[in-house]
């Protein structure tokens, strides 16, 4: 899939859902590390687990270079556009906030 959005996937006030992150960040995320080897081939269902995996959520660090990987995994969230009830169930559960 690299980084297009899903053929299926909604639109967000008529244009790509994935131009919701700057282009800046965006090609950060693209060039991460974390990105290539975890979020790569990522399912709906896959993106659950890396999910509960999180240790804190933030945004980019080191100097504003590196992102974090609750921006990568939300990324690929708008690239996939998983169920609604894959998204409820993140708010939902109790034993990984």
């Amino acid at each position: 899939m690299a980084n297009r959005t899903a053929k299926d996937a909604a639109t967000v006030k008529g244009t790509n859902p994935q131009f919701l992150v700057e282009k800046i960040i965006r090609q950060r995320i693209y060039d991460s590390l974390f990105w290539k080897e975890h979020c790569f081939a990522l399912t709906a269902e896959l993106i659950v687990d890396k999910g509960m995996e999180l240790r804190y959520v933030g945004g980019i660090y080191a100097g504003n270079i590196k992102p974090t990987p609750f921006l990568c995994l939300l990324l690929k969230m708008l690239q996939i556009q998983p169920d609604k009830e894959i998204a409820v169930e993140f708010i939902r559960q109790e034993d990984f906030k």
